[in-house]
């Protein structure tokens, strides 16, 4: 038995004084029947919006062990159902918990883990107590999955407020696009009642500290270490790892002994596209003898694009789009990585990641770079890992500086590239000006 327990396969209720049951005191929450049914309702609930882990796979077990983690090591209380004698609200497919004044579902459908925490009315819900609950439950799924298989097998994202564990609710969306979005407000997919809107901030906010982004605030400097240790891991994450997967896949089709030559019989259109600077054409020049090594992942990508014609396009067809969740060609991975490494330029300013964001783009990442392998052979994944592993803020505010600033460096390509689309469009814009007034 306390072997079993030690698995978080069952849990010794009284022990933690979570509810009284007499000398029933071991829950198996793998046992139990008892049907959940969903009573928060609007004009009596205050609610939050839910918070949803879409697993890929053992969603059932994870979701088992996670109900008797919540009691034996967070040591929640269980709620107690006072229209029912006063029964634990454990079910077959939800736990219900009192922690802090406030109410906490944990609960499943089909491969969704789900958490909401609610509030009776009239007091509002703590944004500092949710925010302190997601992460509980965060770190604790990380904990349960990470000892029995490889990879990540869950993706974080939000479901509309309204009605947990309900298995007509469409309205899941992954935290990281969630992020991307720049509207405050988007139409909610869930169709459980009559068409609504969901405020972003209002969403992510339950679960996420919102943190300030000050434009004035210098690289590396400011107290929030922890925040720019993830942002300088995905920055290497970004420049050695990614960029590596993109040489090899250039190199898959094209040998760095050909690659200058090839640039040099491209039409002055496609020359003009490509828009190569003085540091670029040099390690063209260079490639013969030294190979895609000094290729910054800028360069790396409009050769990819403009040059290779093996390597399979996007699911969409045309480069320089956001894939879909379900569009994994090696196309699809390759305007993933640019699509990384643009949002982390967005971050330039304040050099700092929140904690669900790096999250979901390390998961991303991961995905990536096991398909990747698949595609070219070669491993990244393993290095995905050691750069996970490093303990940054341990190592002081030189070792990130240091990282950091090399990012920053390498992102004057991208801006150089910027200005020449922004030429473009506007001498486009003139040409059609001209043939409207011909």
């Amino acid at each position: 038995m306390p072997y079993i327990e030690k698995l978080q396969m069952l849990v010794h209720l009284n022990a933690f004084e979570a509810v009284s049951v007499g000398s029933m005191s071991w829950y198996v929450p793998c046992m139990n029947k008892k049907q959940f049914k969903a009573d928060f309702s609007e004009d009596k609930w205050e609610c939050s919006s839910i918070l949803c882990y879409r697993f890929t796979t053992f969603a059932m077990f994870v979701f088992y062990r996670l109900v008797a983690y919540c009691i034996s090591s967070l040591r929640w209380s269980v709620a107690k159902d006072e229209d029912n004698e006063g029964c634990p609200c454990l079910y077959q497919t939800a736990a219900v918990f009192d922690h802090n004044e406030h109410t906490v579902v944990v609960g499943i459908c089909n491969d969704d883990i789900q958490l909401q925490v609610l509030r009776i009315k009239p007091f509002t819900i703590d944004k500092e107590v949710s925010n302190k609950i997601g992460d509980s439950i965060d770190k604790a799924i990380e904990k349960l999955t990470e000892t029995f298989i490889d990879i990540k097998i869950f993706h974080r994202g939000y479901k509309c407020q309204f009605v947990i564990c309900n298995e007509k609710d469409l309205s899941f969306t992954l935290s990281s696009e969630l992020s991307q979005i720049k509207a405050k407000e988007i139409q909610c997919k869930c169709q459980l009642r009559e068409k609504h809107v969901i405020n972003i901030q209002m969403t992510q906010g339950f679960w996420e500290k919102r943190e300030a982004n000050n434009s004035s605030t210098p690289v590396a400097s400011g107290q929030n270490l922890e925040g720019r240790s993830r942002f300088a891991k995905l920055g290497m994450a970004t420049n050695d790892v990614l960029n590596k997967a993109y040489r090899d896949i250039l190199e898959s089709e094209i040998l760095p002994s050909d690659i200058e030559n090839k640039v040099n019989l491209l039409s002055n259109k496609k020359l003009k596209s490509l828009n190569l600077n003085a540091n670029q054409e040099d390690q063209l020049k260079k490639a013969k003898n030294s190979g895609y090594e000094e290729f910054d992942i800028s360069l790396t990508y409009k050769l990819i694009r403009n040059i290779c014609s093996k390597i399979p396009k996007p699911t969409k067809g045309k480069w320089g789009e956001e894939p879909a969740a379900g569009e994994v060609t090696a196309g699809d991975d390759i305007e993933r990585i640019r699509s990384i490494r643009n949002r982390l330029t967005a971050h330039v300013s304040s050099a700092s990641i929140p904690q669900t964001e790096f999250d979901d783009t390390w998961s991303i990442m991961s995905d990536v770079c096991q398909r990747l392998e698949t595609f070219t052979g070669k491993k990244y994944f393993d290095s995905l890992k050691g750069i996970q592993k490093l303990a940054l803020k341990e190592e002081g505010e030189d070792a990130i500086k240091a990282i950091i600033e090399k990012f920053v460096k390498d992102q004057h390509e991208q801006h150089e590239l910027l200005k020449t689309v922004v030429s473009d469009v506007q001498e486009l814009k003139s040409q059609m000006m001209t043939l409207k007034r011909n």
